[in-house]
């Protein structure tokens, strides 16, 4: 009986050395004494799995109502303690838990492995417990393209139910879970991720700005559309968009349409954001027809005009009128008619420099900037027209009359100025019913002919 027990424990070590060299520590860990080991389990993935929850109650039916998808599970624990019969007559002693499992999905498992003891009794059983948890896992519980947390969903929002019901009492004894109570889906969804940044840290990559090779720590993997970058060529990017005034930042890679996401924009130019959002919001109050600026210069804040052309700034309590930008002047019109005001125009526009200089002294600053912008005005009326989302000007030097406007990046038609909003902006040409059919290139001037029949070619082939 000694004899047996001193073979078992010479198999145990030899057995627990083989594995020891498999696995790294992190995975494998051994108590010497008597030998207890905890393996860390990690498991084959076939490919992304669909996080499935079948939830029905108002609270949490907007959080989960986009599809979830995984590449990274967490890890089965296998604690075992292996006595001193093993592994010629008992098999190890053990306990197993997997956090995305059910407790009675994981006393299957319990059950799976007391069979391939039976089958293998006498032999040393641990590298074909771990390789059946590491390949055939999935297979044995049917998972394939979902993993259904529909019970541990129910679990977390109903702890005291799960409790009263007894259902852990049913199950093997050996069954563990110590994440049941938690919320599956930020449980799997973060350790998802933090598993995808461990390996894509683990890679290289060849930025597309630099053309330079850095490994995955040195670089960011673009959220919208999935682009690789070394993180000093985006951070540079970036910076450069915002300091010229774009709101829309699109990915670098050549005819790449995705926008940065706002948190990337924010993550690489945390000094900068503000700016960044100053700017986002200016774009969209320019789009607000009711919206005007203080007149003030130290001012300037977005003020909403009322339906009496007057305007109170909520900062400095400046009532101004919108057409003159002066204190407001109630009923009475704003100051000079408009026959002396239209010979200030005149005058001004046929003075010099110095005569210029005498105007503004006679009829002071602001009368002359009323006066600069009735002017360029007058020159945008002539030459440019507004887009119609933002109301920036925009001037037609060539080209076809499907415009994109610069500022906000909508499209439009120069010849009836309406809002081209299908993702084909010809589409607005090619329409019978529209007044523009036929009409692109209608009136253009330095008409280039190839790309005008590259232009026909694409409206005949799509």
């Amino acid at each position: 009986m000694f004899g047996t027990m001193m073979n078992d424990r010479k198999r145990q070590e030899d057995e627990v050395v083989a594995i020891s060299s498999i696995y790294d520590e992190n995975m494998f860990s051994t108590i010497d004494e008597q030998i207890k080991c905890t393996l860390n389990v990690s498991l084959t993935v076939p490919q992304k799995l669909e996080i499935k929850v079948a939830d029905h109650s108002n609270e949490t039916s907007v959080a989960i109502g986009n599809k979830i998808f995984v590449e990274h599970l967490s890890p089965a624990t296998l604690d075992m303690h292996l006595p001193n019969t093993y592994p010629s007559q008992k098999p190890p002693i053990f306990r197993l838990s997997v956090p995305w499992l059910p407790l009675w999905e994981i006393s299957f498992l319990c059950q799976k492995l007391d069979e391939i003891w039976e089958e293998n009794k006498g032999n040393e059983i641990l590298f074909l417990w771990i390789d059946f948890l590491h390949n055939d896992l999935f297979n044995f519980l049917g998972i394939k393209d979902s993993l259904d947390v529909s019970f541990m969903h129910m679990v977390h929002l109903t702890p005291q139910d799960y409790v009263n019901s007894h259902l852990a009492y049913l199950c093997d004894s050996r069954a563990i879970n110590d994440s049941l109570f938690l919320n599956p889906i930020e449980f799997l969804t973060s350790y998802n991720k933090s598993q995808c940044q461990v390996q894509f840290n683990k890679k290289s990559y060849t930025c597309d700005i630099c053309f330079d090779k850095y490994m995955g720590l040195k670089c960011v993997e673009l959220k919208n559309c999935g682009h690789v970058y070394c993180k000093n060529c985006i951070k540079e990017y970036i910076r450069v968009k915002i300091t010229e005034n774009n709101e829309i930042i699109l990915c670098p890679t050549f005819e790449c349409k995705c926008r940065i996401d706002v948190n990337d924009i924010k993550t690489f130019c945390p000094h900068l954001f503000p700016r960044y959002e100053k700017l986002a919001l200016r774009i969209a109050l320019d789009t607000m027809e009711d919206v005007v600026y203080c007149p003030r210069i130290s001012c300037q804040y977005p003020v909403i005009r009322n339906l009496e052309d007057v305007a109170m700034c909520p900062i400095c309590s400046y009532c101004f009128c919108i057409f003159c930008h002066k204190v407001y002047h109630g009923i009475t019109p704003c100051e000079m008619s408009s026959r002396d005001f239209q010979k200030l125009i005149d005058k001004y526009k046929n003075s010099n420099d110095k005569q210029k200089k005498l105007l503004e002294k006679k009829y002071g600053k602001l009368r002359i900037q009323l006066v600069e912008k009735h002017l360029t005005t007058k020159y945008l009326q002539d030459n440019a027209k507004s887009c119609p989302s933002c109301r920036t000007f925009i001037i037609k030097s060539d080209g076809c009359n499907k415009m994109t406007c610069t500022h906000c990046q909508s499209y439009f038609c120069w010849l009836c100025g309406h809002k081209i909003i299908s993702t084909n902006a010809y589409e607005h040409f090619k329409d019978k019913n529209s007044p523009c059919f036929g009409r692109l290139f209608e009136g253009a001037v330095n008409i280039d002919y190839d790309v005008m029949h590259n232009i026909a070619w694409f409206d005949q082939n799509f």
